[in-house]
């Protein structure tokens, strides 16, 4: 009960943090090796616990299992400490007893999350990977004669604004395989097994994330996908759409710069800064996400308002209690985590952490303070309620901050009109390219 009791926290914890999706087939009965990328430390693990349907013992930094409070939580879910050559070069050799542990855990029918890249990083691209996941999948197989029926579940995640409270995040689940079709691979040559496996995983990990060749392929790929939505009709101009939605159009884009880049750098040049020049328009309207219609109607801008109005007020009540109520933790949290200096892959890390130690025992503190002034009931209804509140006042917080937003554009709109025209011009003509590119790449395919 508690690894699924440390699961469920944690990964109610990271849901509230980020704006979390999840896409592709559940994770599967049985034994199941969990390949990830790892692009945001800690936070990592938690997204998986939370969108993998079933508890799944993480593989982690063996550093970390001495840290009081993640430590305690790894041993509570089952983790097992990877001992890395950078960190204590002289207890690499306790990897095999972490190796068995996890092919004891999946002959016991369990789930196990490891990250083949070997380190969390912020680079636009996977890292090369490492061999254990392949090693442990195919030792797994041979020490049950290749009957155990494991499979490798790959699952690429993504993130947008990864450092920010209320970011983006989607788990994407690829199709599960299994390794026992590999047995007389392994047996006629086991270190080519093992480096064919890793290949094969590499390749489905680069079909579920997006990867880019320089870091700013990123940001042209995110505003090229925006315009083209919006220009062919596939989602409102201020819609914000869900990111299950937009990756594989973001995959699609990221797939034709590569092949625009191999065949005309020259070309890709020219198109970029154009990009650019529509995303400094952007930012003159004030854009930061979807993008800035044609024209307003009278009608659709008095419904939305309306609507907006009706909904922030309704909440305004509740969020407001919400927000005093829980002002103390989260300003707490706030000021911890930039006081370690993590780097960007590492600043989620220390926000969720320090609020899962935080809002519980402040919610504690609220509850017995309330039994000992009220009485027993008060105090349950105060467990109750509170949590409640502060998820209004989440609520309340994303919906302002869009509003606020909207209304910055429109009132933009209004005032500069030919910017408005040159906007249009651009997107149109932008739109024009990319069509022309779809048509010129399907042709090479």
């Amino acid at each position: 009960m508690l690894p699924r009791l440390i699961t469920k926290l944690v990964g109610w914890a990271v849901a509230v943090f980020y704006d979390l999706e999840r896409t592709g087939p559940t994770l599967p009965p049985g034994p199941v090796l969990v390949t990830a990328n790892h692009p945001n430390a800690l936070v990592d693990p938690l997204v998986i616990f939370h969108t993998a349907g079933r508890p799944t013992r993480p593989l982690a930094k063996a550093p970390l299992f001495e840290q009081a409070l993640v430590g305690t939580v790894l041993r509570g879910l089952g983790g097992l400490p990877v001992y890395r050559r950078q960190d204590e070069p002289e207890l690499m050799h306790l990897n095999d007893r972490t190796f068995d542990s996890a092919i004891e855990a999946l002959h016991a029918g369990g789930a196990v999350q490891i990250y083949p890249e070997g380190h969390s990083h912020s680079e636009p691209a996977l890292a090369p990977l490492r061999t254990g996941a392949a090693r442990i999948a195919l030792q797994a197989e041979a020490r049950h004669d290749w009957t155990l029926g494991l499979r490798i579940q790959p699952v690429g995640l993504t993130y947008v604004r990864k450092h920010a409270f209320r970011g983006r995040a989607i788990a994407a689940f690829g199709e599960p395989f299994e390794v026992a079709s590999m047995r007389a691979d392994y047996e006629r040559d086991e270190r080519e097994a093992v480096r064919r496996l890793t290949t094969i995983i590499q390749e489905r990990l680069e079909r579920l994330t997006l990867n880019f060749e320089h870091p700013e392929d990123a940001e042209l790929v995110d505003v090229a996908e925006r315009l083209y939505a919006r220009q062919k009709r596939l989602a409102g101009w201020r819609e914000r759409e869900p990111m299950v939605e937009r990756l594989p159009r973001l995959h699609r884009f990221a797939d034709g710069l590569r092949w625009l880049r191999a065949t005309d750098p020259e070309r890709l040049a020219s198109l970029s800064a154009e990009v650019r020049r529509y995303q400094r328009l952007l930012t003159l309207f004030g854009a930061r996400e979807g993008d800035v219609p044609r024209r307003y109607r009278r009608g659709n801008v008095l419904a939305y308002a309306a609507r907006q109005l009706f909904m922030l007020v309704l909440v305004l009540p509740v969020a407001l209690a919400g927000m005093a109520i829980w002002f103390v933790p989260f300003m707490f949290t706030s000021y911890v985590a930039p006081r370690f200096r993590p780097k960007l892959d590492q600043v989620a890390t220390y926000k969720v952490g320090a609020a899962v130690l935080a809002f519980p025992v402040w919610l504690f503190l609220l509850a017995l303070v309330t039994w000992l002034l009220a009485g027993l009931r008060p105090a349950l209804v105060a467990l109750a309620i509170l949590p409640v509140a502060g998820l209004a006042a989440i609520a309340w917080r994303d919906r302002q901050a869009e509003v606020v937003e909207d209304v910055r554009v429109f009132l933009r709109a209004r005032r500069l009109p030919r910017g408005l025209d040159r906007l249009a011009e651009q997107s149109a003509h932008l739109t024009g390219q990319f069509d022309r590119l779809t048509e010129e790449w399907r042709a090479t395919r």
